[in-house]
């Protein structure tokens, strides 16, 4: 759940019982929380002001590239597990994750339980290309990671997981929340994005029309990847069609840390990937 949908439901139910006090044949205020007022339309806008506040928006607007990355039937594995293996079963995936996620210059948005959000705030400039590069070199190592986060797992007794990821591009809305010293983002972007997600194979990548129109206009990107159209999405409530690419290396890549591989702008860069010189044919 996003904190818009927090908000939502928060003021939801402030309507709701606004409401009732209405309908009521003697508005009872003692029974609404006042603040600090005894003025009863003063608290209650009061109120409807501390829940606002969660969230405040900040009036900026900026283009990036924001990332999903969700396990598949996680709720159903867990089911089987006990509370200290589902604790594990998940911090084991999202700190994976979040660590690969970082290594490429990714900002953690936030984590959903089996699901994790994160944006790249250098593609704010899409004429830029090297954050570009690093989104979807972050995306394949994350796909690298599969094997080692799995062996890790099977070691410790717990099954094996599977998971999708999905990016794209496009206007945010930037905003602060006050449980949190980062950035939050909110738009249609964020819900594309996460409308996409289930049309990754499982261990795959897909990226949306936005991001595409811009990592397909660079020349290392074509070198080093495959785009191809696998589908169309309806993304908001016309469904109008929205084109969906799969994203695969051209190069076979032997990966020997995905937790220490970093960006090839990095002064730290590690050289623990090896590169086959026979290309990957595209899966079809």
């Amino acid at each position: 759940m996003l904190f818009g949908d927090l908000l939502i439901s928060s003021s939801s139910l402030l309507v709701h019982r606004l409401k009732l006090l209405e309908d009521s044949d003697h508005l009872v205020f003692s029974d609404f929380p006042t603040i600090g007022c005894n003025s009863p339309n003063t608290s209650v806008f009061q109120a409807i002001t501390k829940i606002t506040d969660e969230v405040s928006f900040s009036g900026q607007r900026k283009k990036y590239c924001v990332c999903f990355i969700d396990m598949v039937n996680s709720t159903v594995i867990a089911s089987s597990l006990t509370g200290a293996q589902i604790a594990r079963y998940y911090s084991l995936f999202l700190n994976s994750m979040s660590t690969i996620a970082k290594n490429f210059g990714a900002n953690i948005l936030k984590n959903a339980g089996d699901c994790l959000i994160y944006y790249f705030p250098e593609t704010s400039d899409s004429n830029n290309e090297a954050p570009f590069v690093d989104v979807l070199d972050c995306c394949i190592t994350m796909i690298e990671a599969h094997r080692f986060i799995n062996s890790s797992l099977n070691n410790e007794g717990l099954p094996g997981l599977n998971y999708r990821i999905s990016a794209d591009y496009g206007m945010m809305e930037i905003a602060k929340s006050s449980t949190s010293t980062s950035d939050d983002l909110f738009g249609s972007t964020m819900n594309r994005c996460a409308k996409i997600n289930s049309k990754a194979k499982e261990n795959g990548i897909v990226i949306g029309n936005e991001l595409f129109g811009v990592v397909s206009s660079f020349s290392s990107i074509d070198e080093q990847y495959y785009l191809q159209e696998v589908s169309s999405s309806g993304t908001d409530n016309s469904q109008k069609r929205y084109p969906i690419y799969s994203v695969q290396s051209k190069q076979k890549r032997i990966i020997l840390n995905p937790f220490k591989r970093v960006s090839a702008r990095s002064s730290t860069t590690i050289s623990n990937t090896v590169y086959s010189t026979d290309t990957f044919e595209q899966r079809k």
